[in-house]
């Protein structure tokens, strides 16, 4: 069947000697030569014609070994097309550049198709339900629309033809028999299932998406993992090395692709399955950061899918992240989306909630929370006696009015990209319920609108700041109000003992104590509730995260000295976390404070990153204390863990000697990376998160 190992080491050959992503992208000059070659089409027949131009001149790369084909490694070249000039492909990209296409704030990437009927009827299948919908249409609009996935459909069958016959030029008549059998009808078999997966996911990047999902893995595949158990055709072992092929496309590939594992069945049963574990083995032999494996607990999965999980997060590769259906499912359900519906979420890019197949893409943004606290404090300065109930209130003032800023200038940004003028014919040919309703994804087409996230960073800043103030100014009256101004508009410049005050004789977030944890809380509540009052103006909604990714470095660059004793300019505190090192009393009080805040409301996801020193969970009585941990978090309604596993003397050997760590895959925020491959900065903020030993 092939060598997935000598495949993965080609494509790390090829990561080190710089080949992957290197040189010009033939998407865009393709692209730009159909749009030059159909003026006066329509918008939607323009764009189809031009991701058709893409599928059908692509050239096509293989690897000796493979039994997964689909590489990115054709869409760049360091040659022109062959016949064209550079004039003529400087001119196509131009034109390209012009037509112009969605980004991701307007809805483009981070999401997927409806793939589970996508391997129930396939391309044909989607291709007949077009053809019957055109036939009931007397609309120009919706003919048009109609007729543009059928381009695109027709392309993609193409897409696959080429595949299967380079494979058969190149020898590997197994490989082209597998593609020939998904060149339309739907897949028999469980290769032929993933080789269809695999061919959509790269058609979409041949469109320029990134952090494409693959959605709930276990369950689409499930039947044609048993089918072919049954049939004799593959064993449970030829299943790992089918899944592990697919792993190593996603190396080669180099982006984030989010697989979600587990939960519950839209009826609601238990949906772990072999193939959950399968897919947990995967990770474990390949061992990419760009696999990003997500968990999905609940009261009743078994034990044995907590130990598979531990089995594979304790080698220090970062996944899975787990999550809790009971808080995100709830959350679903209290925004109108049905239950067997908000039973069958995944996640996408990093852990960003997203019905599978049904709705737009998902975009989001950030949130500066500590920068809102600042400036109600400054409004507060001039009052003569503020008071803790005073700046409570005024926070909160503050808050709606930047979220509301926030999302009307999203709203401005999505206003950009009208569907006439940017219809989205391939994803939405393959989403639910486009073609019956002969509409475009982002013109009312998908069965659910968009959701936008807006991201709130430094929550750990902003409930120590909030604690620092109420206990030390307004409790204690330790520092008066005009003394703390002072000293954060200077920095600290020339009052250490001040900061050190703060730093140390207010309760920090991580500790267990219900003082600054239930500050948290307000802070989530607070946020959450004013997110959920506002919506897009295509029909979504915006929803609140508690994230940052890597952007709290960002952030904190711009944000002034905060009252928990920050220094101005330093990094805010990481997603949902504790702050770097201010949890002091070991990880059962970290996880009851991070259980403290009520996240069902936070319906786009939420981040919170947890350090060990690698002998933490030693041997069987370190599986059981994880399986502890797991539990806990299932039962106190946490929303979502994610572990580093590798210690700090590891990691700082890797900065010395970057090149005996090539591959050191670590947990980041929201996703994993090679070590080395991250900034200094990105280094600093996992080095400086407390490995509890």
């Amino acid at each position: 069947m092939g060598d997935w190992r000598s495949v993965l080491d080609a494509i790390r050959a090829a990561r080190d000697r710089g080949d992957l992503g290197a040189g010009l992208d033939l998407r865009k000059y393709w692209r730009g030569a159909a749009f030059l070659g159909c003026r006066g089409e329509s918008e939607p027949i323009a764009r189809a014609k031009a991701f058709a131009s893409v599928l059908e001149n692509i050239p096509l790369h293989f690897y000796n070994g493979e039994a997964v084909c689909g590489s990115r490694l054709g869409f760049r070249s360091r040659d022109l097309p062959a016949g064209t000039g550079r004039r003529e492909f400087d001119e196509a990209v131009a034109a390209d550049g012009a037509r112009g296409q969605r980004d991701f704030l307007a809805g483009f990437d981070h999401t997927l198709p409806d793939y589970p009927t996508l391997l129930r009827i396939g391309i044909d299948g989607y291709i007949e339900r077009a053809r019957r919908s055109i036939l009931e249409r007397t609309g120009r609009k919706e003919r048009e629309f109609l007729e543009s996935a059928i381009v695109c459909l027709e392309a993609f069958k193409t897409f696959v033809r080429r595949h299967s016959e380079k494979a058969r030029r190149l020898g590997d008549r197994d490989l082209a028999a597998c593609l020939d059998a998904v060149a339309g009808p739907p897949p028999g078999t469980f290769r032929q299932a993933i080789q269809l997966v695999w061919l959509t996911h790269m058609a979409f990047v041949s469109e320029g998406r990134y952090a494409m999902a693959l959605g709930r893995f276990d369950q689409y595949m499930l039947p044609f993992y048993r089918g072919d158990l049954a049939a004799g055709r593959l064993t449970r072992e030829g299943a790992l090395d089918l899944i592990c092929h697919l792993w190593v496309r996603m190396e080669e590939l180099g982006e984030v692709t989010n697989i979600c594992i587990g939960g519950f069945t839209p009826d609601g049963r238990d949906a772990t399955n072999e193939l959950s574990c399968l897919c947990l083995e995967a990770t474990a032999r390949v061992r990419s950061p760009h696999t990003n494996l997500s968990a999905r607990f609940h009261d009743g999965s078994p034990p044995e899918f907590h130990r598979a999980c531990f089995d594979v997060i304790k080698t220090g590769i970062g996944f899975p992240a787990i999550f809790n259906d009971h808080v995100l499912i709830e959350g679903l359900t209290g925004i109108g989306v049905p239950a067997e519906i908000s039973r069958d979420y995944c996640m996408v890019g990093c852990i960003e909630t997203m019905l599978p197949g049904r709705q737009a893409a998902w975009s989001d943004s950030r949130f500066n929370a500590p920068r809102s606290l600042l400036k109600a404090m400054e409004d507060l300065r001039g009052v003569s006696a503020p008071d803790w109930e005073r700046l409570a209130a005024r926070f909160r003032e503050v808050l709606a009015a930047d979220i509301s800023a926030h999302a009307a200038a999203i709203n401005g940004h999505i206003a950009r990209f009208p569907p006439d003028r940017f219809p989205d014919p391939f994803l939405s040919a393959l989403t639910r319920d486009c073609i019956a309703r002969a509409k475009d994804i982002n013109a009312g087409g998908a069965e659910f609108p968009r959701f936008h996230g807006i991201a709130v960073m430094g929550l750990a800043t902003t409930a120590d700041s909030l604690a620092a103030v109420r206990r030390l100014v307004f409790d204690e009256r330790r520092v008066a109000y005009g003394e703390l101004m002072e000293a954060l508009g200077s920095d600290f410049e020339g009052r250490e003992p001040l900061r050190q005050t703060l730093l140390n004789r207010a309760p920090k977030y991580g500790n267990d104590d219900p003082y600054v944890d239930g500050l948290a809380a307000d802070v989530v509540a607070w946020t959450s509730d004013e997110c959920l009052k506002h919506r897009t103006p295509d029909g979504g909604r915006f929803v609140p995260l508690m994230a940052a990714n890597i952007s709290n470095i960002a952030a904190g660059r711009e944000t002034g000295a905060t009252p928990d004793g920050r220094r101005k300019g330093t990094p805010l505190s990481d997603a949902a976390s504790p702050f770097f090192g201010r949890d002091m009393k070991g990880p059962t009080a970290f996880l009851r404070s991070v259980a403290a805040p009520d996240y069902r409301r936070v319906v786009g996801g939420t981040v919170i990153n947890m350090k060990f020193e690698p002998e933490f969970f030693g041997g069987e009585a370190g599986a059981k204390c994880f399986a502890a941990l797991t539990n806990f978090f299932v039962r106190h309604r946490i929303p979502e863990l994610q572990f580093n596993f590798t210690g700090n003397e590891t990691l700082l050997a890797a900065r010395r000697e970057p090149e005996k760590y090539r591959n050191l895959v670590v947990r980041v925020s929201g996703f994993s990376a090679y070590f080395t491959s991250l900034g200094p900065e990105v280094q600093d903020d996992i080095i400086r998160r407390r490995a509890h030993g």
